[in-house]
Protein backbone atom coordinates (compact mmCIF):
# COMPACT_ATOMS: atom_id res chain seq x y z
CA UNK A 1 0.00 0.00 0.00
CA UNK A 2 1.29 3.66 -0.89
CA UNK A 3 1.23 6.12 1.08
CA UNK A 4 1.31 9.28 -0.43
CA UNK A 5 2.85 12.76 1.57
CA UNK A 6 -0.70 14.56 1.16
CA UNK A 7 -2.93 11.83 2.27
CA UNK A 8 0.22 11.31 5.82
CA UNK A 9 -0.27 15.26 5.61
CA UNK A 10 -4.01 14.67 6.48
CA UNK A 11 -3.67 12.22 9.03
CA UNK A 12 -1.60 14.90 10.93
CA UNK A 13 -4.58 16.77 10.74
CA UNK A 14 -6.72 14.49 11.94
CA UNK A 15 -4.15 13.75 14.83
CA UNK A 16 -4.13 17.04 15.83
CA UNK A 17 -7.89 17.97 15.44
CA UNK A 18 -8.33 14.69 17.78
CA UNK A 19 -5.80 15.63 20.18
CA UNK A 20 -7.28 19.35 20.97
CA UNK A 21 -10.81 17.95 20.45
CA UNK A 22 -10.82 14.97 23.20
CA UNK A 23 -9.76 17.03 26.37
CA UNK A 24 -13.19 19.09 25.56
CA UNK A 25 -15.20 15.88 25.25
CA UNK A 26 -13.62 14.33 28.05
CA UNK A 27 -14.50 17.81 30.69
CA UNK A 28 -17.44 17.82 29.93
CA UNK A 29 -18.61 13.93 29.67
CA UNK A 30 -17.02 13.48 33.17
CA UNK A 31 -18.12 16.00 35.07
CA UNK A 32 -20.45 15.65 37.81
CA UNK A 33 -23.42 18.71 38.77
CA UNK A 34 -23.05 19.29 42.52
CA UNK A 35 -25.85 18.30 45.03
CA UNK A 36 -28.34 21.34 46.08
CA UNK A 37 -26.57 22.73 49.22
CA UNK A 38 -29.92 24.03 50.44
CA UNK A 39 -28.49 27.75 51.01
CA UNK A 40 -30.46 30.30 49.24
CA UNK A 41 -28.73 33.15 48.72
CA UNK A 42 -30.83 36.35 47.33
CA UNK A 43 -30.80 36.42 43.79
CA UNK A 44 -31.67 39.22 41.32
CA UNK A 45 -32.53 38.61 37.70
CA UNK A 46 -31.06 41.24 35.35
CA UNK A 47 -32.89 41.49 32.18
CA UNK A 48 -31.72 44.98 30.03
CA UNK A 49 -34.92 45.72 27.15
CA UNK A 50 -34.83 48.11 24.25
CA UNK A 51 -38.11 48.45 22.87
CA UNK A 52 -38.93 44.63 23.41
CA UNK A 53 -42.69 44.87 24.01
CA UNK A 54 -43.46 41.70 21.97
CA UNK A 55 -40.85 39.60 24.30
CA UNK A 56 -41.95 41.14 27.51
CA UNK A 57 -45.37 39.69 27.22
CA UNK A 58 -43.90 36.24 27.87
CA UNK A 59 -40.99 37.02 29.48
CA UNK A 60 -42.39 38.67 32.56
CA UNK A 61 -44.78 35.65 33.99
CA UNK A 62 -41.77 33.19 33.06
CA UNK A 63 -39.14 35.18 35.78
CA UNK A 64 -42.03 35.07 37.94
CA UNK A 65 -42.87 31.59 38.02
CA UNK A 66 -39.48 30.52 38.98
CA UNK A 67 -39.50 28.18 42.10
CA UNK A 68 -36.96 30.05 44.09
CA UNK A 69 -37.79 32.32 47.67
CA UNK A 70 -35.14 34.77 47.60
CA UNK A 71 -35.58 36.27 43.75
CA UNK A 72 -35.77 39.71 42.61
CA UNK A 73 -36.30 40.46 39.15
CA UNK A 74 -34.95 44.08 37.87
CA UNK A 75 -36.16 44.60 34.01
CA UNK A 76 -34.17 47.76 32.44
CA UNK A 77 -36.26 49.72 30.01
CA UNK A 78 -33.57 51.66 27.38
CA UNK A 79 -34.84 54.20 25.99
CA UNK A 80 -37.74 52.29 25.15
CA UNK A 81 -40.20 53.89 22.25
CA UNK A 82 -42.98 51.52 22.47
CA UNK A 83 -45.21 49.97 24.62
CA UNK A 84 -42.58 48.24 27.32
CA UNK A 85 -43.60 50.08 29.78
CA UNK A 86 -47.46 49.97 29.43
CA UNK A 87 -46.89 46.03 29.25
CA UNK A 88 -44.63 46.42 32.58
CA UNK A 89 -46.81 48.08 34.68
CA UNK A 90 -49.67 45.54 33.92
CA UNK A 91 -47.74 43.56 36.54
CA UNK A 92 -47.81 44.23 40.32
CA UNK A 93 -46.09 41.54 41.70
CA UNK A 94 -43.93 42.90 44.35
CA UNK A 95 -40.53 41.12 43.57
CA UNK A 96 -40.36 42.96 39.86
CA UNK A 97 -38.62 46.27 39.47
CA UNK A 98 -37.84 48.47 36.77
CA UNK A 99 -35.37 51.02 36.24
CA UNK A 100 -36.11 53.93 32.96
CA UNK A 101 -33.25 54.80 31.17
CA UNK A 102 -33.73 57.93 28.97
CA UNK A 103 -30.38 58.97 27.97
CA UNK A 104 -27.06 57.00 28.05
CA UNK A 105 -23.97 58.74 29.08
CA UNK A 106 -21.11 59.07 26.49
CA UNK A 107 -18.38 56.65 26.29
CA UNK A 108 -20.48 53.76 27.61
CA UNK A 109 -22.13 51.07 25.18
CA UNK A 110 -26.48 51.53 26.20
CA UNK A 111 -26.78 48.09 27.32
CA UNK A 112 -23.28 47.69 29.40
CA UNK A 113 -24.66 50.93 31.06
CA UNK A 114 -28.34 49.22 32.21
CA UNK A 115 -27.00 46.05 33.34
CA UNK A 116 -24.31 48.60 35.58
CA UNK A 117 -27.60 50.33 36.89
CA UNK A 118 -29.35 47.11 37.68
CA UNK A 119 -26.23 45.87 39.21
CA UNK A 120 -25.45 49.02 42.15
CA UNK A 121 -29.39 48.94 42.86
CA UNK A 122 -29.85 45.01 43.18
CA UNK A 123 -30.31 43.58 46.41
CA UNK A 124 -29.33 39.95 45.63
CA UNK A 125 -26.06 38.95 46.39
CA UNK A 126 -25.98 37.42 42.94
CA UNK A 127 -27.21 38.43 39.56
CA UNK A 128 -28.31 36.55 37.24
CA UNK A 129 -28.65 37.80 33.64
CA UNK A 130 -30.40 36.69 30.61
CA UNK A 131 -31.96 38.86 27.47
CA UNK A 132 -35.34 39.83 26.55
CA UNK A 133 -35.99 38.25 23.71
CA UNK A 134 -34.83 34.42 25.74
CA UNK A 135 -37.31 32.11 28.01
CA UNK A 136 -35.71 29.83 30.58
CA UNK A 137 -36.42 26.34 30.12
CA UNK A 138 -38.05 25.88 32.99
CA UNK A 139 -39.35 27.11 36.35
CA UNK A 140 -36.02 26.03 38.17
CA UNK A 141 -33.72 27.89 36.03
CA UNK A 142 -33.07 30.21 38.88
CA UNK A 143 -32.61 27.10 41.50
CA UNK A 144 -30.10 25.52 38.96
CA UNK A 145 -27.40 28.50 39.79
CA UNK A 146 -28.15 28.66 42.79
CA UNK A 147 -27.06 25.08 43.54
CA UNK A 148 -23.61 26.39 42.77
CA UNK A 149 -23.11 29.68 44.85
CA UNK A 150 -20.99 28.55 47.59
CA UNK A 151 -18.43 30.74 49.36
CA UNK A 152 -15.56 30.53 47.08
CA UNK A 153 -17.33 30.53 43.74
CA UNK A 154 -18.36 33.86 42.06
CA UNK A 155 -18.72 33.09 38.49
CA UNK A 156 -20.99 31.05 36.99
CA UNK A 157 -21.30 29.94 33.37
CA UNK A 158 -24.32 29.02 31.67
CA UNK A 159 -25.66 28.27 28.10
CA UNK A 160 -27.93 29.74 26.36
CA UNK A 161 -29.34 27.64 23.36
CA UNK A 162 -32.06 28.12 20.45
CA UNK A 163 -35.19 26.66 19.26
CA UNK A 164 -35.12 25.23 15.84
CA UNK A 165 -36.65 27.16 13.22
CA UNK A 166 -36.95 24.82 10.77
CA UNK A 167 -33.95 27.31 8.37
CA UNK A 168 -30.91 25.94 7.33
CA UNK A 169 -29.54 28.81 9.07
CA UNK A 170 -31.46 28.10 12.38
CA UNK A 171 -29.55 24.92 12.44
CA UNK A 172 -26.33 26.10 11.95
CA UNK A 173 -26.77 28.66 14.60
CA UNK A 174 -27.85 25.62 17.02
CA UNK A 175 -24.78 23.81 15.74
CA UNK A 176 -22.66 26.50 16.32
CA UNK A 177 -24.03 27.66 20.06
CA UNK A 178 -23.33 24.10 20.55
CA UNK A 179 -19.62 23.81 19.67
CA UNK A 180 -19.08 27.46 21.57
CA UNK A 181 -20.88 26.24 24.80
CA UNK A 182 -18.67 22.83 24.99
CA UNK A 183 -15.29 24.72 24.28
CA UNK A 184 -16.25 27.38 26.76
CA UNK A 185 -17.43 25.15 29.34
CA UNK A 186 -14.48 22.65 29.35
CA UNK A 187 -11.91 25.28 29.31
CA UNK A 188 -13.81 26.65 32.55
CA UNK A 189 -13.59 22.74 33.69
CA UNK A 190 -9.86 23.35 33.07
CA UNK A 191 -9.51 26.53 35.37
CA UNK A 192 -9.49 28.99 32.17
CA UNK A 193 -12.24 30.14 31.57
CA UNK A 194 -12.41 32.65 28.52
CA UNK A 195 -16.17 33.47 27.87
CA UNK A 196 -19.80 32.70 28.90
CA UNK A 197 -22.94 33.95 27.47
CA UNK A 198 -24.97 37.17 28.46
CA UNK A 199 -27.78 35.61 28.56
CA UNK A 200 -27.46 33.14 31.02
CA UNK A 201 -24.42 34.18 33.59
CA UNK A 202 -24.18 34.58 37.00
CA UNK A 203 -22.11 36.33 39.22
CA UNK A 204 -21.62 38.06 42.52
CA UNK A 205 -22.17 41.51 42.49
CA UNK A 206 -19.59 42.32 45.12
CA UNK A 207 -16.97 41.07 42.78
CA UNK A 208 -18.39 42.98 39.62
CA UNK A 209 -18.46 46.02 41.66
CA UNK A 210 -14.75 45.46 43.27
CA UNK A 211 -13.45 44.68 39.61
CA UNK A 212 -15.08 48.07 38.45
CA UNK A 213 -17.21 46.33 36.29
CA UNK A 214 -17.13 46.83 32.50
CA UNK A 215 -14.38 49.09 32.83
CA UNK A 216 -11.75 49.44 30.35
CA UNK A 217 -13.93 47.95 27.60
CA UNK A 218 -17.45 50.03 28.73
CA UNK A 219 -17.56 51.55 24.98
CA UNK A 220 -17.32 48.04 22.95
CA UNK A 221 -20.17 46.98 21.16
CA UNK A 222 -20.65 43.61 23.44
CA UNK A 223 -18.15 42.42 26.12
CA UNK A 224 -20.60 42.27 28.49
CA UNK A 225 -20.04 38.22 28.74
CA UNK A 226 -16.76 37.14 27.33
CA UNK A 227 -14.36 40.17 28.64
CA UNK A 228 -16.24 40.13 31.76
CA UNK A 229 -15.71 36.41 32.40
CA UNK A 230 -11.85 36.95 31.18
CA UNK A 231 -11.45 39.74 34.13
CA UNK A 232 -13.50 38.36 36.83
CA UNK A 233 -12.73 34.54 36.46
CA UNK A 234 -9.72 32.84 38.40
CA UNK A 235 -8.98 28.96 38.34
CA UNK A 236 -10.63 28.41 41.06
CA UNK A 237 -13.84 30.97 41.68
CA UNK A 238 -15.71 29.61 38.39
CA UNK A 239 -18.16 27.05 37.68
CA UNK A 240 -20.52 25.63 35.28
CA UNK A 241 -24.11 25.03 34.80
CA UNK A 242 -25.61 22.87 32.62
CA UNK A 243 -28.43 20.46 32.13
CA UNK A 244 -32.38 21.06 30.49
CA UNK A 245 -33.17 22.55 33.68
CA UNK A 246 -30.72 25.27 33.19
CA UNK A 247 -30.91 26.93 29.95
CA UNK A 248 -32.13 29.69 28.54
CA UNK A 249 -33.90 29.46 24.57
CA UNK A 250 -34.67 31.90 22.14
CA UNK A 251 -35.24 32.22 18.13
CA UNK A 252 -32.42 32.10 15.87
CA UNK A 253 -32.37 34.83 12.92
CA UNK A 254 -34.21 33.38 9.90
CA UNK A 255 -31.64 34.57 6.99
CA UNK A 256 -27.83 34.60 6.36
CA UNK A 257 -27.82 38.40 6.49
CA UNK A 258 -29.21 38.54 10.09
CA UNK A 259 -26.84 35.60 10.89
CA UNK A 260 -23.52 37.58 9.49
CA UNK A 261 -24.45 40.57 11.21
CA UNK A 262 -24.74 39.21 14.15
CA UNK A 263 -21.85 36.65 14.29
CA UNK A 264 -19.76 39.98 13.14
CA UNK A 265 -21.09 41.23 15.94
CA UNK A 266 -19.84 38.31 18.37
CA UNK A 267 -16.58 37.88 16.45
CA UNK A 268 -16.02 41.89 17.01
CA UNK A 269 -15.36 41.99 20.92
CA UNK A 270 -12.58 39.13 20.02
CA UNK A 271 -10.24 41.93 18.85
CA UNK A 272 -9.93 42.61 22.58
CA UNK A 273 -8.97 39.27 23.95
CA UNK A 274 -5.88 38.21 25.86
CA UNK A 275 -3.16 37.11 22.18
CA UNK A 276 -3.25 33.37 24.08
CA UNK A 277 -7.18 33.34 24.19
CA UNK A 278 -6.87 34.78 20.29
CA UNK A 279 -4.16 32.33 19.10
CA UNK A 280 -5.95 29.13 20.46
CA UNK A 281 -9.08 30.11 18.52
CA UNK A 282 -7.50 30.50 16.04
CA UNK A 283 -5.33 27.51 16.01
CA UNK A 284 -8.70 25.67 16.68
CA UNK A 285 -11.01 26.69 14.18
CA UNK A 286 -8.27 26.88 10.82
CA UNK A 287 -7.45 22.74 12.36
CA UNK A 288 -10.99 22.30 11.94
CA UNK A 289 -11.13 23.98 8.26
CA UNK A 290 -7.70 22.37 7.20
CA UNK A 291 -8.99 18.67 8.11
CA UNK A 292 -12.24 19.13 6.08
CA UNK A 293 -10.66 21.33 2.97
CA UNK A 294 -7.73 18.54 2.94
CA UNK A 295 -10.26 15.78 3.05
CA UNK A 296 -12.25 17.18 0.10
CA UNK A 297 -8.91 17.58 -1.38
CA UNK A 298 -7.64 14.34 -1.21
CA UNK A 299 -11.45 12.61 -2.65
CA UNK A 300 -10.98 14.50 -5.66
CA UNK A 301 -7.34 13.73 -6.78
CA UNK A 302 -6.96 10.50 -5.62
CA UNK A 303 -8.14 8.07 -8.25
CA UNK A 304 -9.50 5.11 -5.49
CA UNK A 305 -9.48 7.37 -2.09
CA UNK A 306 -11.69 4.34 -0.32
CA UNK A 307 -9.77 4.45 2.89
CA UNK A 308 -9.56 8.47 2.96
CA UNK A 309 -13.33 8.31 2.83
CA UNK A 310 -13.55 5.38 5.56
CA UNK A 311 -11.19 6.95 8.18
CA UNK A 312 -13.00 10.30 7.82
CA UNK A 313 -16.47 8.75 8.19
CA UNK A 314 -15.26 6.76 10.68
CA UNK A 315 -14.07 10.38 12.44
CA UNK A 316 -17.17 11.83 11.89
CA UNK A 317 -19.00 9.12 13.34
CA UNK A 318 -17.48 9.45 16.61
CA UNK A 319 -17.41 12.96 16.96
CA UNK A 320 -21.17 12.45 15.94
CA UNK A 321 -22.04 10.09 18.72
CA UNK A 322 -19.59 11.69 21.67
CA UNK A 323 -21.08 15.39 20.44
CA UNK A 324 -24.79 13.33 20.58
CA UNK A 325 -23.81 11.79 24.78
CA UNK A 326 -22.66 15.63 25.45
CA UNK A 327 -25.85 17.01 24.30
CA UNK A 328 -27.79 14.70 26.31
CA UNK A 329 -25.38 15.71 29.45
CA UNK A 330 -25.72 19.43 28.47
CA UNK A 331 -29.69 19.38 27.55
CA UNK A 332 -28.32 21.08 24.49
CA UNK A 333 -29.72 20.74 21.07
CA UNK A 334 -28.20 18.57 18.55
CA UNK A 335 -29.80 17.19 15.32
CA UNK A 336 -26.86 14.22 14.63
CA UNK A 337 -28.60 13.39 11.30
CA UNK A 338 -27.37 16.74 9.88
CA UNK A 339 -24.13 16.60 11.84
CA UNK A 340 -22.01 15.74 8.56
CA UNK A 341 -23.21 19.29 6.51
CA UNK A 342 -23.49 21.23 10.00
CA UNK A 343 -20.23 20.21 10.76
CA UNK A 344 -19.05 21.55 7.31
CA UNK A 345 -20.75 24.54 7.26
CA UNK A 346 -19.36 25.30 11.03
CA UNK A 347 -15.64 24.91 9.98
CA UNK A 348 -15.64 27.01 6.62
CA UNK A 349 -18.19 29.68 7.91
CA UNK A 350 -16.81 30.44 10.80
CA UNK A 351 -13.33 31.47 10.15
CA UNK A 352 -14.67 33.13 7.39
CA UNK A 353 -17.03 35.42 9.15
CA UNK A 354 -14.02 35.78 11.78
CA UNK A 355 -11.55 37.50 9.14
CA UNK A 356 -14.69 39.54 8.13
CA UNK A 357 -14.79 40.69 11.82
CA UNK A 358 -11.66 41.93 11.75
CA UNK A 359 -12.06 44.62 9.18
CA UNK A 360 -16.62 45.43 10.34
CA UNK A 361 -17.33 48.16 11.91
CA UNK A 362 -20.16 48.03 14.30
CA UNK A 363 -20.91 50.67 16.72
CA UNK A 364 -24.71 50.26 18.02
CA UNK A 365 -26.77 47.42 19.86
CA UNK A 366 -30.06 48.31 18.43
Amino acid sequence: MVVHFHEILFYVLIGAHIFLLAPVVWKVITYSMPSPSGIQPRVTVIVCAHNEAHHLPHLIPALLAQKYLQLEIILVLDRCTDASQKIVSTFSDPRLQTIAIEEVPHGIHPKKHGISQAIHKAAGEWVLLTDADCLPASDEWVNSFAIHMHKDVELILGAGAYYHNGTAIGALTGYETFQTAIHYFAAALSGNAYMGVGRNIAYKKEAFLASKGFAPHENVLGGDDDLLVQKLSTPSNTVVNFGHQSLTYSYPKRTLKGYLKQKTRHFSVGKHYQPQIKRNHMIRMSLHALVWLSWLYLICIFPAPERIIVLFGLLVLVKGLFFKKIAYKTGLPFQLRWFLLLDFCYAILLPLIGIRARFERTTRWK
